[in-house]
């Protein structure tokens, strides 16, 4: 069984399967969650509060704004230090890239 993460809002409670989300990206206090679907969630939590909820050895924090979910990156620009996801988004990454690959092999 696929681990949920739970997405209250004020009128409902979502569930959301955690190999769904693409990548988590900060906004102060708040997080937006893309998911593979191209739909996009707000919480109200911190992308530090968030990445302990997810605890998954699937996402990696690759810079203070990001989390993304390693199973959908397509490459590693290593020139431009950026990460593109299967969506086309490119992520910048301030990890070093030893340590990038260290993550994404676990």
């Amino acid at each position: 069984m696929m681990e949920k993460l739970i997405v209250p809002s004020q009128d409902y409670v979502r569930f959301i399967d955690k190999g769904e989300i693409v990548l988590c990206k900060s906004d102060s206090c708040y997080t937006w969650i893309h998911l593979v679907d191209g739909e996009e969630l707000v919480i109200c939590k911190s992308l530090t509060k968030l990445s302990l909820e997810l605890h998954s050895t699937h996402f990696i924090r690759v810079n203070q704004s990001f989390l993304v979910n390693k199973g959908f990156i397509k490459l590693i620009d290593k020139k431009k230090k950026h990460i593109k996801l299967i969506n086309n988004t490119q992520v910048p990454f301030t990890i070093t890239l030893k340590e990038l690959l260290r993550l994404l092999c676990q």
